[in-house]
């Protein structure tokens, strides 16, 4: 069986890979949890560039895609609102699609105290994590919720790398062990720190 071609240039034998053995550049998708992301720059006290985590994970391979999942402040206030805009606006500007829904805040049934506030957007994630999974061939997730298991089994299953990235006092053993790589914010923070001026 040849395992290679056999190129002879100037005299010389030089070997290269044939045609059926040359791989393309590799597709990464990168989604990224908002609300998990913003609890874990919280926590950790320092802020992420959005900018260059696209660069970091994005280089030298070719980008399938780049989600922004979050949720947007109530109508209510519009000063939060024309902050988030403007923030959404600069994700769009960098190559995010951002995918968003309104807050709800649940009040009491007795009184007009919010009792909750909800704008999770785990099933938009994992909707486009299944949809689109024939157009990557890598994807990063940047967000450590446990809920996100089954998912990456399946998308483990079905031959995709996947990389979760966060905090390594916020994620559990459990999902750890599912994915095939988990880089912790703090080993990259050099990397993807934005520089406050």
């Amino acid at each position: 069986m040849i395992n290679h071609a056999i190129i002879l240039l100037k005299g010389r034998a030089l070997e290269a890979p044939p045609p059926w053995e040359d791989k393309t550049m590799q597709r990464v998708a990168l989604f990224v949890d908002g609300a998990n992301m913003f609890y874990a720059q919280r926590d950790n006290h320092w802020h992420i560039d959005w900018r260059l985590v696209f660069n970091f994970f994005t280089d030298n391979k070719e980008k399938a895609a780049a989600y922004y999942f979050t949720a947007t402040p109530p109508v209510g206030d519009p000063e939060r609102v024309t902050k988030y805009r403007r923030f959404k606006t600069a994700l769009q500007s960098m190559g995010y699609s951002v995918v968003d829904k309104e807050v709800r805040i649940i009040k009491s049934a007795t009184s007009d105290i919010p009792v909750k506030v909800k704008g999770n957007l785990d099933i938009e994630l994992v909707f486009r994590l299944l949809t689109e999974a024939n157009t990557y061939d890598e994807v990063v997730l940047m967000g450590c919720d446990s809920d996100y298991i089954p998912i990456i089994s399946h998308l483990r299953a079905i031959g995709k790398v996947v990389t979760v990235v966060g905090r390594k006092g916020s994620i559990s053993n459990d999902l750890i062990n599912v994915v095939n790589k988990f880089l912790d914010l703090d080993t990259i923070r050099v990397r993807i720190e934005k520089k406050l001026v």
